[in-house]
């Protein structure tokens, strides 16, 4: 007799199957399919899978074009796979890392799954500047830069960041203000003896950054009210590590996180419109409102 989880990790196997293959579902159908409820058969898609490139359009769930398997494997086996390394993240990142490793001596060396879509700068050329930056980061010496403009600047370089697939450099200047500056656009001068410590404030407002627009300003507590029909995406993945949920019902989740600049959190707020709205403080939402003003007047 199989167990509920088995019925399950079948239904799974064989839906993200017919995905890999092109095939576009309508939720309807697979309620006849698998005798399994339709709230079911949402969970599937918005809980169960949500890690996989996969989108609804036009009543069908389909998988993105980008992505698909390679025709020389067991499609069954790979998947299982995948689902089962995808599982694992919700678990920890030391427990990922272990179950990752077991599972690559498992599969076909030729293909390499990604779930996650991600547009990364390409940074090749950089590559022996970062290395020279990650040792002085590492010895916390002060550098001479030369900038976009050829101005050039005495910094203590603190870390390399990525922020929407662009790398940064993260630094303080001769004033002591925390900056970020784009990498491509730095050349390394000069590395002075010197040493410098970076503050305890300074890591926990690298630790809490929600966007490259965070600043070494007092943070302070931003409460938004999302929409039911995306919530369980700020649930699975939160914008911060500060975000804490204040409230939910069936409409609407309320949840705070802390920010240090107004722009900080404005272009997350913005990438979810209309399914989002900022509560406190007033002053983002105006503003918000303000830029999708100018938007609709083009």
């Amino acid at each position: 007799m199989k167990h509920d989880y088995d019925k399950m990790l079948t239904r799974l196997t064989d839906i993200l199957s017919r995905l890999y293959q092109g095939e576009k579902l309508q939720p309807k159908d697979l309620v006849k399919e698998y005798n399994v409820s339709l709230r079911t058969i949402q969970r599937d898609f918005k809980e169960r899978l949500m890690n996989f490139p996969i989108y609804y359009e036009a009543k069908y769930w389909q998988m993105e074009k980008d992505f698909k398997l390679d025709k020389t494997i067991n499609i069954k086996d790979s998947v299982i796979l995948d689902i089962l390394e995808t599982f694992s993240m919700n678990l920890g990142e030391s427990f990922h890392t272990q179950t990752s490793k077991m599972l690559n001596k498992l599969k076909n060396r030729k293909y390499s799954p990604i779930f996650t879509k991600l547009n990364m700068e390409d940074i090749t050329q950089d590559f022996d500047s970062m290395i020279a930056f990650e040792n002085v980061i590492l010895e916390q010496h002060p550098v001479l830069i030369k900038y976009k403009d050829n101005k050039t600047m005495k910094i203590n370089p603190i870390k390399i960041v990525n922020f929407e697939g662009i790398w940064y450099l993260v630094a303080t200047d001769i004033n002591n203000k925390l900056k970020s500056y784009t990498f491509k656009n730095i050349t390394l001068l000069k590395t002075y003896k010197t040493t410098f410590k970076v503050s305890e404030k300074i890591e926990k407002i690298l630790n809490n950054a929600i966007s490259i627009w965070f600043s070494d300003n007092e943070p302070f507590e931003v409460i938004m009210q999302i929409d039911n029909h995306v919530s369980n995406f700020f649930k699975q993945k939160p914008i911060s590590t500060t975000q804490k949920i204040i409230r939910e019902d069936n409409d609407k989740l309320i949840i705070s996180v802390m920010a240090t600049s107004d722009w900080e959190i404005i272009p997350i707020v913005k990438s979810w419109i209309p399914f989002i709205k900022v509560l406190e403080p007033t002053r983002i939402d105006k503003q918000v409102k303000e830029e999708a003003r100018k938007f609709l007047e083009l």
